[in-house]
């Protein structure tokens, strides 16, 4: 019996809180210790972080993916720490007699010196490699390298960042725990520890919430909606009877908006389709066809005219200038803003021979970078009403006389003119061709289409139907065939092609990167991305995440600038046989800044 008291005695030491077995002095230097283990996790997902995306970064990009990446690095190595502080008790009563949180100072001075050596080394080398691979980057998308300053400055603006985030969980533990000794005087025991941590959370949601994110997103509303009332430089009313904000139309051009004026300003005139195609003898079509002038109806957003109304508006004016009697006819999902490509209105104008009609409206003065969050409706509601109003008039007609039906939308504008249809099957059927540029993965047709993709062929470039009547394309060249099979079958009456670069972190950027490696990661790099670009948990979103604001910086041809690119698709679509690069020369010439 003597012998096993001070077995027992030993366990009951173990046993004891922390604060009986430790001094007070003792306690309040473990306290102000840092955490190491998540130094150690925030600097190892630093080192990741700084590897390759799609696109050269910029400071407040490197800033940005850093400090997410940081936090949940310090996350996952305070994780390890608290299980390591966690089986200490069961160490303890499994070894009696021994203190495992004693460590001899000689040897806790070794590992402390060890584990900040290897932190800075792997820093230093991580930053180091970081600068070339940017440089490889900044080729591949024919873009500008940052320099290794830029490079710094951002860990530098990514630790600030994370730095002040930890500053603030700390803040609100200790909040919590003022809120918890706040309602010990009136809750229960029980109830009071977990009510300090709800209280002050509800409070903190509440006012981020309903005070904070309300209040900016009036602000950013009310500052996107003057620039909304600014034109762009160098845009007059038309002349032109076929577009709006003519002096005939029901739309006046003081209500289009920034890029609704762009939009009927700017453009290729009858005059210039015809000088082009009777100096090349006008193509492959017959030498008497007829040009003719291209109409562009428009509606800006008003803030006392709804989204369906909008719509009966917008088909009221493209039926006042004469859109149903032309033999094409396109409904253009705009962008946030309302912005359309110049690039794609124009090439189906001179394809068409001016014989067409574009109908579109403004649904929002946000970006999309905005809308995307705050806003996605819009954009679905206003492809939808709109095409219901098209179709309404078009069923009036008779058959032979009504105008063959395109689609076509980039980015947002494509995301939300897919929602139209069912599925692509559905969409086939009801449009004689579209294109979409840029569109986002989670709408649903991309993501069945790419589900019922051939075997063998890239989630990038996906073979869908033999392109039939749908085809994918990173480049020119994969209009006829992608470039890793077979050449395509012959297209269909109706054609769908879908622009999508593999440098466009639009299209590529999605929530399940946080948990889960895509495809698109397991298969042979795109063209323009770097095969060093890896993927890793919760660290790849944030980076594809800092990549989409720059994404519209490039030249062309890469992330998510689509130009040149429209000119062969719309051929395609049209089934026009024409020589490209001519008419891409042309249809440069009217491309304006927005």
């Amino acid at each position: 019996m003597f012998a096993r008291r001070p077995r027992r005695a030993v366990a009951r030491r173990a046993r004891r809180p922390e604060a009986e077995r430790y001094t007070e002095a003792e306690l309040r230097r473990r306290k102000a210790r840092p955490n190491w283990w998540g130094i150690a996790g925030a600097q190892v997902t630093s080192w990741i972080a700084l590897g390759p995306s799609f696109l050269p970064r910029t400071w407040w990009m490197t800033a940005g993916s850093l400090a997410f990446s940081q936090l949940y690095g310090y996350g996952i190595g305070s994780s390890l720490r608290w299980v390591r502080r966690s089986i200490m008790p069961f160490l303890r009563r499994s070894f009696p007699g021994t203190d495992f949180a004693r460590v001899p100072d000689g040897l806790t001075q070794a590992w402390r010196i060890s584990v900040v050596s290897t932190l800075v080394g792997g820093t230093l080398w991580a930053f180091g490699a970081s600068v070339p691979r940017q440089r490889e980057i900044a080729r591949l998308v024919d873009r500008l390298p940052p320099s290794a300053r830029t490079q710094l400055a951002g860990i530098a603006a990514g630790t600030g960042l994370t730095t002040l985030a930890l500053g603030a969980i700390a803040l609100f533990r200790l909040q919590s725990r003022g809120m918890r000794r706040l309602l010990q005087r009136f809750l229960p025991a029980l109830a009071a520890p977990f009510s300090g941590a709800f209280v002050t959370f509800a409070a903190t949601y509440y006012l981020n919430r309903s005070v904070l994110w309300d209040r900016l997103m009036t602000m950013l509303r009310g500052r996107a909606a003057e620039r909304n009332l600014q034109p762009l430089p160098g845009r007059t009313a038309p002349e032109q009877l076929e577009r709006s904000g003519s002096s005939p139309s029901y739309e006046p051009f003081s209500t289009l908006g920034r890029h609704g004026k762009a939009i009927v300003s700017d453009g290729p005139r009858r005059a210039d389709i015809e000088r082009y195609w009777r100096a090349r003898g006008n193509g492959s079509g017959p030498s008497d066809e007829e040009i003719l002038e291209p109409i562009r109806a428009y509606v800006g957003l008003r803030a006392q005219v709804s989204i369906p109304d909008a719509a009966k508006r917008a088909v009221r004016e493209l039926k006042r200038a004469g859109g149903f009697e032309r033999e094409h006819l396109c409904i253009a999902v705009g962008t946030g803003t309302g912005w359309l490509s110049d690039w794609s209105m124009g090439s189906f104008e001179y394809l068409t021979r001016g014989n067409c009609a574009t109908v579109s409206l403004q649904y929002t003065v946000l970006t999309s970078a905005l809308a995307i969050i705050a806003d996605r409706k819009s954009p679905q509601l206003t492809a939808q009403r709109l095409y219901r109003e098209v179709m309404l008039e078009l069923l009036k007609l008779p058959p032979e006389r009504r105008p063959k039906l395109y689609m076509q939308g980039e980015s947002l504008g494509a995301f939300g003119a897919l929602s139209v249809f069912a599925d692509a099957e559905d969409m086939a059927e009801r449009l004689d061709g579209a294109i979409w540029a840029g569109t986002p993965q989670f709408s649903p047709i991309w993501q069945e289409l790419n589900a019922s993709r051939a075997p063998g062929s890239r989630q990038i470039l996906p073979r869908v139907r033999d392109g039939v009547n749908i085809r994918f394309s990173n480049r020119s060249d994969d209009l006829l065939g992608p470039v890793d099979g077979e050449p395509y079958e012959s297209w269909s009456a109706h054609r769908i092609i879908f622009l999508q670069h593999p440098s466009d972190p639009v299209v590529w950027w999605h929530p399940s990167l946080i948990w889960q490696e895509p495809e698109w990661m397991r298969e042979p790099r795109g063209h323009d991305v770097t095969p060093g670009m890896g993927w890793w948990p919760w660290v790849t979103f944030w980076q594809v995440a800092a990549d989409m604001p720059n994404s519209i910086g490039s030249k062309g041809g890469h992330a998510h600038r689509y130009f040149e690119e429209y000119v062969p698709a719309w051929a395609q679509v049209l089934g026009r046989d024409e020589e490209i690069a001519p008419l891409t020369a042309e249809v440069a010439k009217y491309i304006h800044p927005h």
